[in-house]
This record gives C-alpha cells, sequence and structure tokens, in this order.
C-alpha cells in the first residue's frame, strides 16, 4: 500500500497551529475550510497530470479509464470550452483572486468590447493597464524594449474580427489560462491568485494569442516565475514582522 505524501497528523498540527488554544468551534471551522482547499488542490492536480497525458499523446478514452470515467465524462471535466463570463471564475476559486487580478479580468473584459470573444490577448492587456500589479511590472522588466508586448497585442487585434457577439464568451484558451493561473498560485504555494499568477497561466496555456506575444517579445513561463518568485521573496523580508 502507497503511504500518502500528506498525513492526517500533519493536517491535524496544522489546524491547531492556526488557531492555538482556541476555541473548538474554531479549529472545526479551520478544519472545513481546510478540507476544501485540498479538494481544490486534489482537482488541480490530477488536471496537471491530464495535461501532461494528453500532451504525451494518450488519447480521452485511455485518460477517462485511468481515472474512472468514460471518455465524454473525462472531456467535459478537463476540456475548457468557450464560456460566458459569468462561468469562468465560478466557485471557490474565484475568492483566491485578489482586487487587482480581478480588475485585470475586468479590464480585459472592456478591451473585449469590439471583439467576438474575450481571449488570452485580452489579458495581457488588462494586465498592463494595472500598472501597479506584479504582472505588469514583471512583463515590463522582460520584454526586449519597453511597451513592445501592447504593441504587438494590438497588432493582433488589428487582424481579428471586430464585431462584438451579443453574449461575449471567453475563448478556451483564456478559460484555460484562468484555470491555470489558480494551478500556479497553488504550485508556488500561494494562498492568493494574483496578477502575476493570471500572467504565468497565460504562458503556461501556451497556445493562445497572449502568450505568442509574450514569447515574441521575450518573455517565457520560465524567465517570468524566476521574476515572480524573487519579487515575492523580496517583499517578505522588506515587510515588517
Amino acid at each position: 500500500m502507497t503511504t500518502s505524501p500528506v498525513q492526517l497528523t500533519d493536517l491535524v498540527v496544522a489546524v491547531a497551529t492556526r488557531h492555538p488554544g482556541g476555541d473548538p468551534l474554531e479549529r472545526l471551522t479551520a478544519a472545513v475550510g481546510l478540507s476544501e482547499e485540498l479538494d481544490e488542490l486534489g482537482d488541480h492536480l490530477i488536471g496537471h497530470f491530464v495535461d501532461e497525458a494528453r500532451r504525451g499523446g494518450a488519447s480521452w478514452t485511455d485518460i477517462g479509464a485511468s481515472i474512472g470515467v468514460s471518455k465524454q465524462a473525462a472531456q467535459k471535466r478537463f476540456v475548457p470550452r468557450e464560456s460566458p463570463e459569468t462561468q469562468v471564475l465560478s466557485g471557490p476559486s474565484f475568492d483566491r483572486f485578489t482586487e487587482r487580478a480581478r480588475r485585470v479580468v475586468a479590464l480585459a473584459r472592456h478591451h473585449a468590447r469590439f471583439s467576438e470573444r474575450i481571449g488570452t490577448e485580452h489579458l495581457v492587456l488588462g494586465m498592463l493597464d494595472e500598472s501597479g500589479g506584479q504582472a505588469a511590472k514583471t512583463i515590463a522588466a522582460l520584454e526586449a524594449a519597453e511597451g513592445t508586448t501592447r504593441l504587438v497585442v494590438i497588432d493582433q487585434l488589428d487582424r481579428t474580427s471586430h464585431v462584438p457577439a451579443e453574449k461575449q464568451p471567453y475563448t478556451s484558451h483564456c478559460k484555460k489560462a484562468l484555470e491555470l493561473a489558480v494551478r500556479e498560485a497553488l504550485r508556488l504555494g500561494h494562498g492568493f491568485v494574483g496578477t502575476e499568477h493570471v500572467l504565468l497561466g497565460v504562458l503556461a496555456e501556451g497556445a493562445g494569442a497572449g502568450a505568442r506575444a509574450l514569447t515574441r517579445t521575450g518573455i517565457t513561463h520560465e524567465n517570468a516565475e524566476a521574476h515572480v518568485v524573487a519579487a515575492i521573496e523580496r517583499a517578505m523580508l522588506s515587510a515588517p514582522r
């Protein structure tokens, strides 16, 4: 029998440490919250290896069999589809988004007002507009020349349709990028989803127009992550104890 890398004792200690000497009901509430976090973490863990299996050439039939569901059920769970904005950031994951990250999504919607869909390219413009966020600072530090990322994205938008749909859906690329933003935050051990995680999500998704624009200006997932991690470490060291 395989031993779980997460032991019950560790979880009990984590709850007790957060609420030392606290009311038993407070600890119970904290335990429920931690259980929900673990459920979400488990979903992203499975999603990570589903993505890996797909990149390795596994069929949806094989993936479904591996997780004990049908091909159709596996696709429904793990294949992002174009969906209305209200269905993209639903559930507990949205609660992790910082105010800046939520503004990025709102700004993306604003930039897409003359487009048929809200795509990752609009997310990039939203990140750039939220200039105080870590994503904008990371782009500014890594792009080939000042302002080139915005110019590349705008050039891409000039080549696309400018007829807005009655109900503007998020593209499948955009929906996947926002899902990966949560996964990036969890992978880095951060309890929040900031603009920097949205940037890493767009880059991790890789196939959308936003990722292509960032790559053209010299921004990769590797150098963006290194810059983000270093910036957060500096902020933690300089924060008052």
